[in-house]
C-alpha cells in the first residue's frame, strides 16, 4: 500500500513519499457549493468518540451493505456502531451515477466535523473498492495512513458547508480504474464502496482522537472546473497546510527514532 496524502501536492515532498494511490489536489479544498446531507451523494458517514470506523460495500444488484466499528456486517444505525446507515448518510452508487466515467473524474470530498477538537484528527485509513453487479470486488484503491490533520486545517474545513478536502486517484491509479471499467462493460455496470477510519483506539501523544460530530465522504466529478475561489486555497491556505505538514513530518521522524 502507498501513502494517502492530506496535503497540497506541491508540499508533499516536505513530508511524505511522492507516490500515492489517493491524493489531495493542489488546492487542498474544493468548493462544491451547498453540500449538506440530502444534497450531494454521500458515500459514507461515520461518527464515534475517540475512534471511528465503518464502510459501505455493494451487494447483488447494486444494493448497499454496511460494516461497523468492529468490521462486522450490520443493517441499521441501531446495530452498526460508527457507520450511519441512512440513505442521505451512506449509500452505494454505480460509478456512472456519480459521473465517474473515468479515473480522472473520481473525486472524493471529505467533510470533517470536529468543532470541539483541540488535538487535531488522525486520518487512519481510506479504501475505495469497485464491485460488479453481483457484489464481487473488482479492485481497490487505498492509502497507507495514518495522516494527521491539524486543528488549523480542521478549522478551515468545518462541517457540512461548501468546502471539502479534495481527494483523488493519482495518474497510475486512474489508468487501473479505467481498465476495470473497460473489462466490466463500462461505468453503468460498476459500483463503488468506501471504507474509512479516524482517531485512535488509545489516546496517546501524537494521535488526534475523534471528539465531536460525523466525518462524511461525498462524491464529485474531479474533472469539472471549480467556479470562483476555493475556501482555504491561495497563499493563506497553503501556509496553514504547510505548517500542519511540517508538524506531521517532525512527529513521524521522532516516532521513527523512537
Amino acid at each position: 500500500m502507498k501513502k494517502l496524502l492530506l496535503a497540497a501536492s506541491m508540499l508533499t515532498a516536505l513530508a511524505l513519499p511522492a507516490q500515492a494511490d489517493l491524493v489531495l489536489s493542489e488546492l487542498v479544498f474544493r468548493d462544491l457549493g451547498g453540500t449538506g446531507f440530502g444534497v450531494a451523494p454521500r458515500l459514507l458517514t461515520i461518527q464515534e468518540n475517540v475512534f471511528e470506523q465503518g464502510s459501505t460495500f455493494a451487494t447483488a444488484g447494486g444494493g448497499t451493505g454496511f460494516t461497523g466499528q468492529d468490521g462486522s456486517v450490520c443493517t441499521s444505525n441501531g446495530t452498526c456502531q460508527s457507520t450511519l446507515t441512512g440513505a442521505n448518510e451512506s449509500l452505494v452508487y454505480s460509478v456512472a451515477a456519480l459521473g465517474w466515467n473515468s479515473g480522472a473524474e473520481v473525486g472524493i470530498g471529505l467533510d470533517t466535523n470536529e468543532i470541539g477538537s483541540t488535538a487535531g484528527l488522525t486520518f487512519q485509513s481510506l479504501v475505495l473498492t469497485l464491485y460488479d453487479i453481483n457484489g464481487t470486488a473488482l479492485g481497490s484503491f487505498s492509502g497507507d495512513g495514518p495522516v494527521f490533520i491539524s486543528q488549523t486545517l480542521l478549522a478551515l474545513q468545518q462541517g457540512n458547508g461548501n468546502s471539502v478536502f479534495d481527494i483523488r486517484l493519482d495518474a497510475a491509479q486512474q489508468a487501473q480504474y479505467d481498465a476495470i471499467l473497460a473489462a466490466n462493460g463500462g461505468p453503468a455496470n460498476v459500483y463503488e464502496g468506501l471504507q474509512a477510519s479516524f482517531g485512535c483506539t488509545v489516546i496517546a501523544p501524537g494521535c488526534g482522537p475523534s471528539t465531536d460530530g460525523a466525518e462524511s465522504f461525498l462524491a464529485f466529478n474531479a474533472s469539472v472546473p471549480v467556479p470562483g475561489p476555493i475556501a482555504g486555497a491561495g497563499i493563506p491556505g497553503l501556509i496553514m497546510a504547510l505548517g500542519g505538514m511540517i508538524g506531521l513530518n517532525r512527529f513521524r521522524k521522532k516516532r521513527q527514532l523512537a
